[in-house]
């Protein structure tokens, strides 16, 4: 008589008594029970039904600049959390990407889903220019040559008026799709939430795979790297360029939010804001870099309701707005320099050992 084999039984939804893994795909697993995955999509579709609801427009333009903020913080977390490199001029590369995708639809009239990636491709090349020679130099050169650039770009940027509109800024056309206007906040915040979504997916897949612990093997030790056979320069322009792709699409998402462009959207200060979301977030996480993005925008609008409401008319928020955001990147660096990702992690070790934590 033939014998039936038995049938698998199904994953439970919670961690059973013990974490035993039987494969190293198993360990490459995002979610390690279905519960997390269902709690994910089910807060996707949550909020993706429910904003057209729930949000005004003041609160849908904080959410897009969330998005944008942390499409940032996840490339720049590719390149400082995961291969070890520092980055200043990311605000330079940020506004590459404004004016590429304003410039590709105003002039060349492409639709918008297509100036966007052209934007991250345009970043993506500058900003490996710029990594090209200092990549293979120690690691303080990298951060000169960022610095380097973001004087460059932003003084061309000011100077080239027949291009970039100058001081006077550029105005960027609405986008629209079959017709449709799609300049609205609540469009802009779909367009800016799916590229979040899919970019987060992208680097998350990423830095599990070959490329991504090559990435690490740099971070621990580039000479080591290379000689357990890692190509460390080609590696190193990769994970430039792929940040700098992230700030090229953030950028292009930012202008058509802003609906017109200036230099002055694009200093130092910018490239210093990004730094400072993956510090918070807590550099070399991937979901750190939301967590991050929505403090650094939280602070902003806190200051500028207390300067609008707390302070005189003499009074403005960008000299205090420097001030609070070099004392938070200090305070996270002495006190928890993993950032949010570490008192995350804490609260979920807090959960797994109760009642005998």
């Amino acid at each position: 008589m033939k014998q039936t084999q038995p049938s698998k039984p199904f994953p439970p939804p919670f961690h059973s008594c013990g974490r035993f893994k039987t494969s190293y795909r198993e360990e490459l697993n995002r979610f390690q029970t279905p519960l997390g995955r269902r709690l994910m999509m089910m807060g996707i579709i949550c909020i993706f039904g429910l904003m057209p609801f729930l949000g005004n427009d003041y609160l849908l333009h904080l959410l897009n600049l969330i998005c944008v903020y942390a499409i940032v913080a996840v490339g720049l977390n590719i390149l400082t959390g995961y291969s070890g490199q520092l980055s200043l001029g990311h605000g330079a590369f940020f506004g590459i990407g404004a004016y590429t995708s304003a410039l590709l639809v105003a002039r060349a009239g492409l639709p918008f889903f297509v100036a966007i990636p052209l934007a991250g491709i345009a970043a993506s090349m500058i900003g490996a220019i710029f990594a090209l020679p200092a990549v293979r130099l120690k690691p303080i050169y990298l951060p000169m040559a960022t610095l380097a650039g973001q004087f460059i770009v932003e003084y061309i940027l000011r100077h080239w008026d027949s291009l970039t509109g100058g001081s006077k800024g550029l105005a960027v056309p609405t986008p629209t799709l079959l017709g449709l206007n799609l300049g609205a906040n609540l469009s802009l915040f779909y367009i800016s939430a799916i590229c979040l979504l899919l970019l987060m997916w992208l680097a998350d897949n990423l830095v599990r795979s070959k490329i991504g612990r090559a990435f690490l093997a740099i971070r621990q030790n580039d000479r080591a790297a290379s000689t357990m056979g890692i190509a460390v320069f080609p590696y190193k322009l990769l994970a430039f360029a792929m940040s700098s792709f992230f700030a090229g699409v953030a950028g292009a998402l930012f202008a058509y939010g802003a609906t017109t462009i200036t230099p002055a959207l694009f200093n130092l200060t910018r490239s210093i804001e990004f730094l400072a979301v993956i510090i918070i977030g807590g550099i070399g996480s991937i979901s750190g870099s939301l967590v991050g993005a929505l403090v650094m925008v939280s602070i902003n609008e806190i200051l500028t309701f207390f300067t609008e409401h707390f302070t005189d008319a003499a009074t403005t928020v960008m000299p205090l707005y420097e001030f609070t955001l070099g004392f938070v990147i200090v305070m996270f660096m002495v006190f928890e320099p993993e950032g949010m990702a570490k008192i995350w992690r804490k609260i979920k070790w807090g959960f797994k050992r109760w009642p005998f934590s």
